[in-house]
């Protein structure tokens, strides 16, 4: 939405004619308004054959436009009464996600606020030029998103406007020494963003996932000179995600000043040579004091610097036999100071590095006895009742890395490799109900079920994951299967905007008249051209009675357009970021390329998971009704 168009209220919807809800203009004109806040909030648009059938209705003190089902879509109000708009809102699914606000009456916003289910952030724009001065409200979750993105863009002042001020430093009161300490993580995080950003250590296409941290602490007044209670989390990390790949991020000591969380270290992405360097950068706990081993401190106490001159010596080993002693070592360290942490926190916090650790150089073929220190781990905290939580965590790697491994190992039988993992994951799904790596564990058990035609095994699984886990990243794939899966003989619910078509969406719930063609590709799934030149020959037999859509789950749209040029593919292509982990892929649970969906002319699902051989067929059979 330009900050420009705020124009008179009665003049820009012509509320001055008693037909004023009747008129078509006025859902046209308020349909083509966007949020300034472009690209941060996702909110329902009706495709453009839809449009006509939306209304405009009269609430008070505004203007409120509705979808053909009844649903809300914008909502425009005068709240003070002076003939223009001063709230701008929208609508996802009916529910309000978002608002752009003209606070001082100047036809321009001035204040961006999120609701429901797109997040609690309030930012306001002083200057009025679209871009947020200040956060009014953020959580710890929403912080972390900023981060993420300023790194993943290269936005330096995205990242300064989340970092924690002299000013609100000042006003949470802590004693001397906190304050010089945090003063000087400023002034580094400040200095350093640029450098990681240059380094780039995620891609540009990057998504939040989720935050990770242990529950939120308080530094209590009176604490070194404290002079109120200081809300914080320590060595907190997030996720991101970019074609399929998840990377944990350090967004280090996080900190609430009143409503908003703010940051005082600069990102960096975590790995098994730096993550005992980032737990020990902490304001609060320093684990660094901590870390000495059951049965005193004194000459025989593990320190930050023995890891340190480790990681080192990791990074520049001559041969595997040095690599893999050196990783055995790192371990033996990692678990004298978990040994020796002085609150479970802290103990739990450097058992779960030591099984990441582990898992990394594993999995990199760097150690290759780390499954046996991974089991010999597990067995451990499985024996004690209270670590059974830890013993999930490191189970689940261990499990994972075998699996990793015996796929990699040649002469191996596939399917015997398969056969295993497909117990092991059920058996720690039984041995584990609550566990969050279950939710995963669930899922890739789902996933395997509905590739051996057992739908409803699979449903149950996503059924169960989406009412056990709905805060886990699995959910959102688990629930988009679920809708897969029942899509029979229903109207598809599935919408997303038209590639290279600005303000051209295709809903095709809404599509009736014609076989509709839903197709999930990617440019280097096996026979990608010949499936694009089936899909051709159906068009030419059927011009006027088929339409396909392509989802295109690569990476980045740029591979996409390469092949859709060199292969002279013409029809509708849909293409959001995020790979087989994007809205699009979420949306039907996809998990595998390439998926075919087919709508009858009825607008009801006919197949849900057609192969591209019998396509053609069905299409004929369903034209011939």
């Amino acid at each position: 939405m330009s900050k420009y168009f705020y124009g008179s209220w009665l003049l820009l919807f012509g509320l001055s004619s008693t037909l004023w809800a009747q008129k078509s203009s006025n859902v046209e004109t308020g349909l083509k308004l966007s949020p300034i806040q472009k690209g941060q909030v996702e909110y329902s648009t009706p495709a453009a054959e839809d449009v006509a059938k939306c209304k405009a209705q009269r609430i008070e003190k505004g203007l409120r436009i509705v979808d053909p089902n009844g649903l809300t879509l914008r909502e425009f109000l005068d709240l003070n009464g002076d003939g223009s708009i001063d709230q701008w809102r929208y609508f996802r699914d009916g529910i309000e996600v978002y608002r752009d606000i003209d606070e001082d009456g100047n036809k321009k916003a001035d204040n961006y606020r999120w609701f429901n289910t797109a997040g609690t952030r309030w930012g306001t724009d002083k200057n009025e030029d679209g871009v947020i001065d200040h956060w009014e409200i953020l959580s710890v979750q929403e912080l972390t998103g900023e981060i993420a993105a300023a790194l993943a863009t290269g936005d330096e002042a995205r990242f300064q406007r989340v970092l924690l001020t002299s000013a609100e430093l000042k006003s949470l009161g802590l004693g001397d020494e906190k304050h010089k300490l945090i003063v000087e993580k400023l002034r580094v995080a400040k200095e350093k963003f640029q450098a990681a950003v240059e380094a780039k250590p995620i891609a540009a296409e990057s998504h939040w996932v989720q935050f990770s941290g242990t529950r939120p602490s308080t530094f209590s007044a009176g604490t070194e000179g404290a002079q109120s209670d200081v809300d914080y989390y320590e060595n907190a990390t997030c996720i991101v995600n970019a074609g399929g790949e998840d990377t944990e991020i350090a967004v280090g000591t996080l900190l609430r000043v009143g409503k908003v969380w703010k940051a005082i270290d600069c990102p960096q992405v975590v790995t098994p040579e730096n993550v005992n360097e980032l737990a020990a950068n902490n304001v609060f706990i320093r684990l660094t004091a901590a870390a000495n081993p059951v049965g005193g401190a004194g000459a025989n106490a593990p320190s930050m610097d023995e890891l340190d001159q480790l990681d080192a010596k990791i990074a520049n080993a001559g041969t595997s036999a040095e690599l893999a002693e050196l990783h055995a070592q790192r371990a033996d360290l990692l678990e004298k100071i978990a040994q020796g942490a002085t609150s479970s926190e802290d103990r739990a916090l450097w058992i779960r590095n030591l099984a990441d650790g582990i898992t990394g150089a594993v999995q990199q073929g760097a150690y290759p006895n780390g499954l046996e220190r991974l089991q010999q781990l597990f067995e451990t905290l499985n024996a004690n009742e209270a670590d059974k939580p830890l013993a999930a965590y490191v189970k689940f790697r261990l499990m994972s890395s075998e699996y990793t491994l015996s796929m990699s190992k040649p002469g191996v039988p596939w399917m015997q490799v398969r056969t295993k993992w497909l117990e092991d994951l059920q058996k720690f799904i039984e041995d584990f109900p609550d566990a969050p790596d279950t939710a995963e564990a669930m899922l890739q058990l789902a996933m395997e079920n509905e590739n051996d035609g057992m739908d409803d095994k699979a449903l149950e699984l996503y059924t169960a994951i989406v009412q056990k886990f709905a805060n886990s990243t699995s959910a959102e794939k688990a629930k988009g299967a679920v809708t897969r899966l029942e899509s029979l003989g229903k109207p598809l619910a599935f919408a997303a905007p038209i590639h290279g078509m600005t303000g051209k969406q295709v809903n095709v719930a809404n599509l009736k008249g014609r076989v509709i063609v839903l197709h999930f590709w990617t440019s280097w799934m096996n026979d990608a051209v010949r499936e694009m030149d089936k899909i051709k020959e159906i068009m030419a037999k059927h011009p006027n009675e088929v339409v396909v859509f392509g989802v295109n789950l690569d990476n980045d749209a740029a591979t996409m357009e390469k092949f859709l040029q060199e292969n002279r593919v013409s029809w509708y292509q849909i293409h959001e970021e995020g790979g087989m982990d994007s809205r699009p892929a979420n949306i039907l649970g996809i998990f595998s390329v390439p998926t075919i969906l087919v709508v009858g002319p009825d607008g009801n699902v006919i197949n849900r998971n057609a192969q591209m051989a019998e396509l053609e067929k069905i299409v004929e059979d369903v034209l011939k009704k």
